[in-house]
């Protein structure tokens, strides 16, 4: 009896540490740049990594759908008005709950770099 009651304790240990091992890989992962379908950080979100670049074709689904924006300190996210880094252009730094008039659904490629990552 006396091993049943360790073993079930070992058992309990090992699936907490296990969870928590998880947990904080959860936690550690975030994305460096991240562009939402809606305003206020809501709907689709496309996450992107140091380095990553994204162009997007006519009919696919993120070609002028980005309303907001989140970047991660020490990156830059530069946002592009056409495909393959052309056009008008302007770089995010922070946080961007509104891209605003300007930039609201009319984002066709982007970058994302950073210094301090």
């Amino acid at each position: 009896m006396r091993n049943d009651t360790r073993m079930r304790q070992l058992l309990t240990l090992v699936a907490v540490a296990s969870a928590m091992m998880v947990g904080s890989a959860d936690a550690q992962y975030r994305s460096a740049c991240s562009l939402y379908e809606h305003e206020g950080f809501e709907g689709e979100v496309l996450r992107m990594g140091p380095d990553d670049r994204v162009s997007f074709r006519a009919r696919q689904f993120w070609n002028d759908r980005a309303s907001s924006a989140r970047v991660a300190r020490g990156c830059t996210l530069v946002i592009y008005e056409h495909a393959r880094m052309q056009g008008d252009s302007s770089e995010i730094y922070r946080r961007a709950s509104n891209l605003g008039k300007g930039w609201n659904d009319r984002i066709s490629s982007a970058e994302c770099y950073c210094d301090n990552y």
